[in-house]
């Protein structure tokens, strides 16, 4: 053989380095899947601190401006509203969404999420107290995806259970 050939044919890698490679990305497939499966539950983890934080806001937004504000929730999404004369009137001035500074204040969740509340529409007075539509302090249970909140109704307290 020509030294040429013989620099040709070391050039390839062999039978167990490659079986080597092969078991070393399975591995590194076998712990780097899981995370990315676990893509849906930090969705839902994620919606459940935004559902949170958002609820909080409404019962700050109406204990400081002194007129109640509507959490009305939907199966993907839910949407805060206030008072059209504040104190009177029914639920249907848009209330001005934080992060970009214009209303309406509606939040649309992940594909395959869902929220649900024993008091819908939630209502928190000018106190700052969770209401049901008729103005009855209420607890209230509320569940995104697979993760619950509590709104202490005469607080107005928004907490993890």
């Amino acid at each position: 053989m020509s030294r040429r050939t013989k620099l040709l044919r070391r050039t390839g890698f062999t039978v167990i380095e490659l079986v080597v490679l092969i078991s070393i990305i399975g591995i590194i497939g076998a712990v780097a899947a899981p995370r990315f499966l676990a893509l849906s539950e930090m969705e839902s983890a994620r919606a459940h601190r935004q559902a949170l934080s958002d609820l909080r806001f409404a019962q700050q937004l109406s204990s400081s401006s002194g007129c109640p504000v509507q959490v009305d929730f939907s199966v993907g999404s839910y949407t805060l509203t206030k008072r059209t004369n504040c104190r009177s009137g029914a639920f249907t001035l848009a209330v001005i969404d934080p992060v970009s500074n214009m209303p309406p204040f509606v939040i649309v969740l992940p594909s395959g999420i869902a929220i649900t509340s024993t008091v819908d529409p939630l209502v928190f007075d000018a106190l700052g107290r969770t209401t049901n539509t008729a103005g009855v302090v209420s607890n209230a249970s509320i569940t995104i995806g697979t993760r619950a909140l509590q709104a202490i109704g005469e607080t107005g307290l928004v907490r993890v259970p």
